[in-house]
């Protein structure tokens, strides 16, 4: 009696397997980041990895197989916003703008991390636990602004129009200024009791800014 031949089965593509784990791991990595900040939220930064993994829906294990502890969860947040809005607003397309639009540009993108209600959220943490926790500060300085004031002090020193002689000195003071005003706004309430629009504050520092380079050139 002659055998019947079975057809052989299809293996999956090795690449689309791969892309498939990929998928899966990036959205697992996000649902435990997205856990991690509605438990930082609620309960402050003491909150424990029990409650974080319990809000994001995963074992204990899984959560440890992703972050080793609250600090490296913390700084995956930082980093999200470091390529949302630092990255964002140094790209190479807008670094070729002129001067005064790549500044307006970059106080723009700047200051609409005031409409980020995740930017907002971790500011008021890392505000009132502090104190608390220094280490939370210092991740939120080291992986959020120290990179923004780098890269535009690196700006200012390849800009013939920004001819300053402390680059990184006016940069912190763009920087400052434009944070001082997401939190005298957002965190303080100061929309509210004191409101003022973005625009006369961009418009205003761009005008400082662009003032004092001006008059620093001509006293060389």
């Amino acid at each position: 009696m002659a055998r019947s031949l079975r057809k052989p089965t299809a293996r999956p593509n090795a690449l689309v397997v791969a892309h498939d784990s990929t998928e899966r791991a990036r959205d697992k990595r996000e649902q435990i980041m997205q856990g991690a900040l509605r438990t930082f939220l609620s309960n402050g930064y003491s909150a424990s990895m029990d409650a974080i993994a319990a809000e994001a829906g995963v074992a204990k294990q899984t959560l440890y197989s992703y972050f080793n502890n609250k600090e490296d969860l913390f700084a995956a947040l930082m980093d999200r916003l470091l390529e949302h809005f630092v990255d964002a607003g140094m790209t190479p397309e807008l670094r070729t703008l002129p001067t005064q639009a790549f500044l307006r540009k970059l106080a723009q993108i700047t200051l609409s991390q005031m409409d980020d209600w995740e930017y907002v959220s971790m500011l008021r943490l890392v505000i009132g636990e502090s104190a608390r926790f220094p280490q939370l500060s210092e991740v939120y300085l080291t992986r959020l602004v120290s990179p923004g004031i780098a890269k535009l002090t690196h700006y200012i020193k390849m800009n013939e129009d920004l001819a300053f002689g402390d680059p990184e000195a006016v940069a912190r003071i763009m920087h400052g200024s434009l944070i001082n005003f997401i939190i005298a706004q957002e965190v303080l309430g100061g929309k509210h009791t004191m409101p003022i629009s973005r625009e006369r504050i961009i418009n205003s520092l761009i005008d400082i800014v662009l003032f004092a380079a001006q008059q620093s050139a001509q006293s060389r």
